[in-house]
């Protein structure tokens, strides 16, 4: 190393050296916590505020006369029988409410439960399609269709297979006939199983899918478990998001990103989105995750969703962040847990019986 000038005061010479010594490029760096990612405070039908699996859509005015909708599902403690979708309107960034009208939950299942909501707006309708998965003893993705914030049609059956066979479904609409929809395919292991891949289906109406084709999307020894995925015009790119399992477990450490021209073929980002401990909310699980950008000022908004192990149960939350693109991706280039978390917990794993 050479030092363009010297260090007259032996003091501020060692104090170099142990600056040095302890930045060494062994070490990860860690990166700040995140400043402006807020727990939403969200007035569930069952009471406690609770809920997973987030996923947000921008609509017309002439469809709602608040232009972002948000579902959840809620899920007390892990209590499955109220982990059903339920809707939410944003009237600013951090504030959500039930739209005028609104009985949540939207869908109620006749056994079993409904998880992992993904909607879509079709301007060819002017309807919110709100695709999510019937549990039981096997997996069925249902399809709902909104006229409005209140008026929802029967469930139509648009794809099934064996139970963790169609895990997380991510519907995206890219033009007129040009429909995709993704989804994890876990085997009939769930969370006990070895490892996952990501499937894609096409379609020309949203309604009748193609048989699936697996995409490349994969890492080594990280599985990606529940994935949202949306369109990305003036990219020309799909942008996904995905929190991802190890082998025998759904207690899923780290949300990550991936970029594709064709959703079949993905390039992975360097580092993480989002590690569990970024804030006290998230101590030990980050889950499903959903985001949208915006052309017009550059940014990315995103939700998240995840849990604390506390007095023997889990608690799980939703929180929301906004930033420019450009800070998205330096956080992803950059080594080190996004929210200064360590990434360890002491919780019990979840498992089928218990993961939402």
């Amino acid at each position: 190393m050479i030092f363009t000038r010297s260090i007259a005061d032996p003091r501020l010479l060692v104090a170099l050296l142990v600056s040095l010594a302890c930045s060494d490029a062994s070490s990860p760096r860690k990166v700040p916590p995140p400043t402006d990612l807020h727990v939403l405070a969200l007035e569930t039908f069952d009471g406690s505020g609770q809920a997973v699996h987030p996923d947000a859509a921008i609509t017309p005015l002439t469809w709602a006369p608040d232009q972002t909708q948000l579902f959840v599902t809620p899920y007390p403690n892990g209590d499955a029988t109220k982990e059903n979708p339920s809707l939410f309107t944003g009237r600013t960034f951090v504030d959500w409410l039930i739209p005028p009208g609104v009985m949540n939950p939207i869908a109620r299942p006749a056994t079993g439960y409904l998880s992992d909501p993904d909607e879509v707006f079709n301007p060819e309708t002017n309807e919110l399609w709100l695709y999510y998965r019937a549990v039981t003893s096997e997996n069925e993705i249902l399809l709902i269709r909104g006229s409005g914030p209140s008026t929802w049609s029967p469930p139509t059956l648009v794809a099934s297979g064996t139970n963790h066979t169609i895990v997380s479904p991510t519907v995206v609409r890219r033009g007129a006939g040009d429909w995709l929809m993704w989804s994890v395919n876990s085997g009939t292991g769930g969370c006990a199983g070895n490892s996952t891949t990501v499937e894609m289906r096409r379609s020309s109406d949203g309604i009748n899918w193609s048989d699936p084709a697996t995409t490349d999307l994969s890492e080594v020894n990280a599985f990606a478990w529940h994935i949202d995925v949306e369109w990305i015009p003036s990219k020309q790119e799909f942008w996904a998001i995905y929190n991802v399992k190890i082998p025998g477990s759904c207690t899923t450490s780290e949300l990550h990103f991936a970029r594709s021209t064709d959703g079949l073929h993905w390039v992975l980002a360097g580092g993480p989105v989002l590690v569990r401990g970024a804030i006290p909310a998230f101590a030990d699980i980050v889950y499903r995750a959903s985001l949208l950008y915006d052309e017009a000022t550059d940014s990315i908004t995103l939700w998240y969703s995840g849990a604390r192990f506390q007095d023997g149960r889990y608690d799980w939350r939703i929180a929301t962040e906004r930033l420019t693109a450009s800070a998205f991706f330096e956080r992803l280039a950059a080594s080190g847990l996004p929210g200064g978390g360590s990434g360890v917990t002491t919780a019990p794993p979840l498992t089928d019986a218990d993961a939402p």
